[in-house]
C-alpha cells in the first residue's frame, strides 16, 4: 500500500467523521506517526483499529462513487491497453470497464480523483471513478494481466517487392533500443517526428550531421502515439497535454559503455501532425581537459591566462552545437582548485562536477539566471560560470560582477568573435564597461575531420574554389585537399570524429581602446589582426591544408570574414 501524507490524513480523517474510527485511536496513531503522516492508515489497518472495507465505505459514501470488487481476471486485455502500463502501475488507477465512451476506472486512493480531467483529455473518453480495497488494487498490479496486455508495436511491410514478415514488439524494448542504438553510435541528439500520412520518422545527429534511421522509422511510423507516450512517462511529463511544449529529464543506462548513467534533456513540441520529440544525450563522461579541445597550443597560452585572471569576463561563442559548453566545462575543469569557490547557473546542469556549485536556473518559478546572479554575488564566489546571456538583465549583472572581483564565464550566440563585441553593446552595454569587463572572447565551430582509415586526394576541387575560400595564388598551385573515401572505420560516411575550430579574441589595450571609441567592427578586425588575431576561416584553411577536414566540410561551418 502507497499514499501520500495527505491522503493518508484524510481517509483517517473521513473514517473518524463518519464514527468508523474513534477520536482517541485517531489522536494516538497521528502522534505515533508524527514523522511519517502516510503510515497513518497503514497502522490502523495492521492495529485492526478499522478494516479495509470500512475504508471503501467511507470512500464511497463521501466522493458519491460506487464500490467495486472487480478481479483482475475480468478485466480485458484491451481496456487496461487505453492507458499506458507505467501510468498504471505508478498511479494505482486501473482502467477496467469501457462501456459505450465511458470508461470505468477502480481506485483505492481518493486522491486518484485529482486525475479525472487530464484522463479525459488523453484518452477523449467520459471517466466514471470506482472504488476497491488497498489489497485488490495491489492483487491487480501484482497479476500476471500486464504480460498479456503490454502494449505491442508492429512493424509495417517495407515497399519492396518482397514484403518483410511483420512482427510483435514491446514498446518499452523499442524505446531501450532507441536509446541503445543511439549510444552506441556516438548520437549527440535523437529527433522523433510524425508527419502527413501517419509517416513517422527517426533521426540521430552524429559528428553535427542529421542522419536517419531507416528501421527504427519504419517501426515508428505505426506506433508513434505509445511511443511518444512512453518517452514522457520516462521524462515526467504530462502526458495528457498535448497542446504546449514540455521539457524533462531521462536516465538511460549505457550498455555499450558498461551500464554507466547516462542523462538525456527531453523536449516534446506539438507541430500540425503529433508531437516533435528532441533529446539530448548527455554522457556521463570525463570532462575532456583544454590541450584536448582542438585549440591550437599558441593560442591556448591565451585562453589559459584569460581564465586564470582574478577579475573579467571570459565569452565562448558560436551557434547551437559548436562546442561551447564543452570548452566551458574543460575551462572550470582547469579553474576547479579546493582554494576557488565556483559557482555556476546552468540551464540543464549538463555533467556534474565535484567540488563545483552548479544550480539548475528554472524560470516557470523565477529562478532565472539573473536572479541566481544575483544570489551569487552574496556567496563569496571567485570563479561564475553563467550558462548564457540571454538579456539585459542578465549583462548587466554579469560585466559588473566581471568588473568588481570576479571571473565570468559565459556563452553568447553570435558569428564571431568581433560580432560578439557589437552584440554586447546592441543590448544596451555602455562602451566603457564593455572594454573594462572583457578579457578574451572565444568564437568556435565543429566540422568533421576526414577518417584516417580511408583518407585521400579530392581531385575534383578546383583551384578556382580554392581561391573563393580565401586560398592565394601561389598557395593553390601546390596545394593537396583531402577527403575520405568510406569505409568500415566511418560506417562508409568519409568522417570520424569532430575537430574544433576556434578564434580567440584577446582584449588588449588597444582593442579596449577601439571599443571606447565605437570604432565598428572592420577597424576592431585590423586592429586585432595587427596583433596577430586569426579569424576562423584562416584556421579552418590551415586545417584543409593539414588534411583534417575537407573543402565540403569549411563550407558547412566557415563563414568567410574580411
Amino acid at each position: 500500500m502507497e499514499l501520500s501524507a495527505v491522503a493518508s490524513e484524510k481517509i483517517a480523517s473521513l473514517l473518524a467523521t463518519n464514527g468508523i474510527l474513534s477520536q482517541d485511536r485517531l489522536t494516538k496513531i497521528s502522534v505515533q506517526c508524527a514523522q511519517n503522516k502516510e503510515k497513518i492508515v497503514p497502522e490502523l489497518l495492521k492495529k485492526n483499529y478499522v478494516k479495509e472495507e470500512d475504508i471503501v465505505k467511507v470512500i464511497s459514501r463521501n466522493f458519491a462513487i460506487k464500490t467495486n470488487d472487480i478481479k483482475a481476471e475480468n478485466i480485458k486485455p484491451d481496456v487496461l491497453k487505453i492507458l499506458p502500463v507505467e501510468f498504471i502501475k505508478k498511479e494505482k488507477i486501473v482502467p477496467c470497464a469501457l462501456e459505450g465512451g465511458t470508461l470505468k476506472l477502480v481506485i483505492a486512493d481518493p486522491s486518484k480523483l485529482n486525475f479525472a480531467s487530464k484522463i479525459k483529455n488523453f484518452t477523449k473518453k467520459n471517466v466514471v471513478f470506482t472504488v476497491t480495497t488497498f489489497s485488490n488494487i495491489d492483487k491487480i498490479a501484482a497479476s500476471k494481466i500486464w504480460d498479456i496486455a503490454n502494449s505491442k508495436i508492429v512493424t509495417k511491410p517495407k515497399t519492396t517487392t518482397t514484403p518483410v514478415q511483420s512482427g510483435n514488439i514491446n514498446i518499452v524494448e523499442f524505446v531501450e533500443r532507441i536509446f541503445q542504438d543511439a549510444l552506441k553510435s556516438g548520437t549527440s541528439d535523437i529527433h522523433i517526428e510524425i508527419f502527413k500520412d501517419n509517416v513517422g520518422q527517426v533521426r540521430f545527429r552524429n559528428d553535427g550531421i542529421m542522419e536517419i534511421q531507416d528501421e527504427l522509422s519504419q517501426i515508428i511510423s505505426s506506433n508513434y502515439v505509445p511511443v511518444i507516450t512512453r518517452l514522457k512517462i520516462m521524462a515526467g511529463c504530462d502526458i495528457s497535454e498535448n497542446r504546449l511544449p514540455q521539457d524533462g529529464a531521462i536516465t538511460v543506462k549505457d550498455q555499450s559503455n558498461g551500464g554507466i548513467d547516462c542523462d538525456v534533456r527531453f523536449n516534446v513540441l506539438p507541430s500540425k501532425f503529433g508531437e516533435r520529440v528532441v533529446m539530448r544525450l548527455l554522457r556521463s563522461t570525463n570532462v575532456i581537459g583544454l590541450d584536448k579541445i582542438g585549440i591550437p597550443m599558441n593560442e591556448l597560452s591565451k585562453f589559459i591566462k584569460a581564465i586564470e585572471s582574478p577579475q573579467g569576463m571570459v565569452l565562448v561563442t558560436g551557434p547551437t552545437g559548436s562546442g561551447k559548453t564543452t570548452t566551458l566545462y574543460a575551462a572550470l575543469a582547469h579553474l576547479n582548485k579546493p582554494e576557488l569557490n565556483i559557482l555556476t547557473a546552468e540551464d540543464p546542469v549538463e555533467y556534474t562536477m565535484e567540488g563545483i556549485g552548479q544550480i539548475q536556473a528554472n524560470e516557470g518559478i523565477g529562478l532565472t539566471f539573473a536572479n541566481i546572479l544575483r544570489a551569487f554575488l552574496r556567496q563569496d564566489p571567485e570563479v561564475i560560470l553563467v550558462g548564457e546571456i540571454r538579456d539585459k538583465e542578465t549583462v548587466d549583472i554579469a560585466i559588473k560582477a566581471a568588473i568588481t572581483g570576479h571571473l565570468l564565464l559565459s556563452t553568447l550566440h553570435t558569428n564571431d568573435a568581433i560580432q560578439t563585441i557589437i552584440r554586447l553593446t546592441n543590448m544596451g552595454v555602455p562602451n566603457f564597461m564593455i572594454a573594462g569587463a572583457l578579457n578574451t572572447i572565444v568564437a568556435q565551430r565543429l566540422a568533421r575531420k576526414i577518417c584516417p582509415d580511408c583518407k585521400k586526394e579530392d581531385e575534383k576541387i578546383t583551384k578556382d574554389q580554392l581561391k573563393e575560400i580565401g586560398f592565394t595564388l601561389t598557395e593553390v598551385e601546390t596545394l593537396k585537399v583531402y577527403k575520405g573515401a568510406g569505409c568500415n572505420k566511418c560506417n562508409n560516411s568519409g568522417y570520424k570524429g569532430r575537430q574544433g575550430i576556434y578564434e580567440i579574441l584577446d582584449i588588449n589595450g588597444e582593442i579596449q581602446s577601439a571599443i571606447i571609441e565605437e570604432k565598428r567592427a572592420p577597424e576592431i578586425l585590423q586592429i586585432a589582426k595587427k596583433n596577430g588575431f586569426r579569424t576562423m576561416d584562416e584556421v579552418a584553411r590551415d586545417h584543409i591544408k593539414n588534411g583534417v577536414i575537407t573543402y565540403e566540410e569549411f563550407l558547412r561551418t566557415i563563414t568567410i570574414q574580411g
